[in-house]
């Protein structure tokens, strides 16, 4: 019988083994790589996923910087603290989310011990829990009853564990009567704790994100590993105003919302406490930003008049049938407009939905021209696949070749990033059996430079050399080709020749940088950064990047990209702000362009990057969403 190759995971495990210290990700690529080579063009990036998400499962823990510790050196050693709550104290069951992240919920490996070294016998068992919304559930639990009652465990008293040795997993537990000192070095080390917790949920683009991923490296870190004696992690978190605990395993920021959230009544004491600290922070910001606008008029860089064409909104009158282009007129943003906007918040004149269209509509797209047939969402999934059996079929053989631990992760997973890895791990094995279920790809032949290549460029603004083989169509093609040209050329708006000409700029942007001894990485990025800046200006002003200034570019940087850009991110935000300084840097030396306004903007790229951070914390669910939403975005929706 062949023997079977090794996984990466199955690799890295064995690694994990042969290290006793922190150690580059790139040396463990490699050395994965010595033992399972791969052809891929990435050949890092299924090892640099497999140890992103979950990494403790394969035995790391990522600590960031590029640096990773085996699990087994994090954990020997390393205490922490559990607070069983008044049920599990009265039944003598422990939660086994307490243990996590340093214990695993499905590990059976797993030895007790008392203060004095004696084994404590226990069992596995399980707590059923009753929720007001989904009703009764079971979750894990081990049953210490005799050691509990052995040590006179009573409500309010805490357990201190300690890891002693990692095979088998052996855990001491020492009970701890006494109230929690709150000596300096005990609330040093749960500051050090909690900040560093907060700080990866905040820094996370994927949330909510693993307990593991997050709480193993900070006790990793920490010189306290070993002598930790504040409160647990949990309650730390559960106190925190900037973090949420979900189901006990899952962090993510307090802008987050259950399913209970959504059904069930929310806490309006939550929504008061995190809407006002919300709007001040907001409050403080718009000084900042008038200010900053006031200067930049006293430098002569705009008149400081807003042309805001981006508020551009359709409005549909269902009884006539006809739609109107509803847009707000220019205003002057070098005026304070807090009281004109409260007052009509008062009188009820912002619509909370209006607002909501606004962000649903995209002027890229009515630039583009396309049907709402094109923008269809699907309103009910099961009636769309229930059409169409053959995706339905598709899903079912993909789930089927799913291992059960796959399946579980699956469902105990709220994490979109680790669902698509769960499922796409399965889908190279099941090419070479189901090919029908793939779609079959049309040869594309790049052209022979790579200038067009930067981080998505419409594919219908990249050149075609005259003499490339596109197609085998018939001869007719070729006798129209001429006439089509022109008939082509008549349809274009003055918006698809303002994007040709940025586009055309941005080619020679990119060549410039690759000139000046750039990576292709490199320039491709900051190159790519201009599309959003580009679209903007060509779908609502008809205008190239050339034509760029201040005023339209203050309305895209604090209005249309942190609401319309999907991926947009505070520090997205400050590269762009960089790429731009750079782009129209570049044009000053070749076009002679007053560049002072795009520096000046850069020296705005935090106030931006607060702009992006601030709106991803409103909530549009929250009672206070148009308030907060006009304030942040003020004076465009003034």
């Amino acid at each position: 019988m062949a023997q079977r190759e090794p996984t990466i995971a199955s690799i890295l495990l064995e690694l994990a083994g042969e290290y006793d210290d922190v150690v580059a990700e790139r040396e463990i690529y490699e050395r994965v790589l010595q033992r399972r080579p791969s052809q891929a063009r990435d050949p890092f990036a299924s090892i640099r996923v497999r140890l992103r998400f979950g990494a403790n499962e394969v035995g790391w823990v990522r600590l960031g910087d590029g640096k990773l510790l085996p699990l087994h050196v994090a954990l020997t050693g390393l205490r922490f603290r559990v607070a069983p709550g008044p049920h599990e104290m009265a039944t003598g069951l422990l939660l086994r989310t307490h243990l996590f992240p340093f214990v695993s919920p499905v590990q059976d490996d797993l030895v007790l011990k008392d203060a004095n070294g004696t084994l404590i016998p226990f069992t596995f068992d399980s707590i059923e829990l009753v929720d007001d919304l989904f009703g009764p559930f079971a979750q894990s639990a081990i049953d210490i009853g005799d050691w509990m009652r052995r040590e006179l465990l009573f409500d309010g008293d805490t357990i201190l564990v300690t890891v002693e040795q990692m095979a088998p997993l052996t855990l001491r537990l020492q009970a701890d009567h006494a109230p929690l000192t709150r000596s300096a070095d005990v609330i040093r080390q749960e500051q050090e704790l909690i900040d560093g917790i907060a700080g990866r949920v905040m820094s996370s683009r994927s949330l909510p994100i693993s307990a593991a991923d997050v709480v193993l490296p900070v006790f990793a870190r920490a010189a306290w590993r070993t002598t930790y004696a504040g409160r647990s992690w949990q309650e730390l978190v559960v106190n925190d105003p900037r973090l949420r605990l979900i189901n006990g395993t899952l962090l993510s920021d307090r802008t987050y919302r259950t399913l209970a959230d959504v059904f069930g009544d929310q806490d309006s004491g939550v929504w008061e406490t995190h809407d006002s600290e919300l709007l001040a922070a907001i409050d403080v910001l718009q000084r900042e930003l008038l200010e900053s606008r006031r200067e930049a008029a006293a430098q002569e860089l705009w008149n400081g008049i807003a042309p805001r064409a981006s508020t551009a909104r359709v409005v549909f009158d269902t009884r006539s049938g006809e739609t109107t282009v509803v847009q707000l007129e220019p205003i002057d943003a070098l005026q304070d407009y807090s009281d004109q906007i409260e007052e009509r918040l008062r009188k009820g004149e912002y619509d909370h939905d209006a607002w909501t269209l606004t962000d649903d509509e995209d002027g890229l797209f009515a630039a583009a021209d396309l049907d709402d047939d094109d923008l269809s969402l699907i309103d009910d999934l099961r009636a769309f696949i229930a059409e169409r059996p053959e995706l339905l079929a598709a899903a079912r053989q993909l789930m089927a070749g799913l291992s059960p631990e796959e399946i579980e992760r699956l469902h105990s997973t709220e994490n979109i990033e680790e669902i698509q890895h769960i499922l796409a791990t399965r889908f190279h094995r099941m090419l070479p059996e189901h090919p029908q279920l793939f779609a079959t790809l049309v040869p594309y032949v790049a052209s022979d430079t790579t200038s067009s290549d930067f981080n998505g460029g419409p594919p219908e603004l990249e050149d075609v050399a005259d003499d490339d083989e596109i197609s085998t169509l018939d001869d007719e093609w070729d006798d129209d080709s001429e006439e089509w040209d022109e008939e082509f050329d008549e349809q274009l708006t003055p918006n698809d020749e303002a994007l040709a000409v940025s586009h055309e700029l941005m080619e020679r942007f990119y060549a410039f940088l690759l000139a000046q001894g750039k990576s292709e990485a490199t320039a491709a990025s900051r190159t790519g950064d201009l599309w959003i800046y580009a679209d903007f200006l060509a779908s609502y002003y008809a205008q190239t990047l050339a034509e760029g200034n201040y005023a339209t570019l203050d309305e895209c940087l604090f209005f249309f990209y942190p609401r319309r850009v999907a991926n947009s991110s505070p520090r997205g935000a400050r590269e762009l702000c960089t790429s731009l300084k750079q782009f129209y840097a570049f044009l000053r030396t070749e076009r002679n362009i007053d560049d002072r306004f795009a520096r000046e903007m850069w020296r705005r790229r935090d106030q931006v990057a607060r702009v992006v951070d601030l709106y991803e914390q409103i909530d549009a669910d929250s009672p206070q969403f148009s308030r907060l939403f006009v304030r942040l975005f003020a004076p465009y929706t003034m």
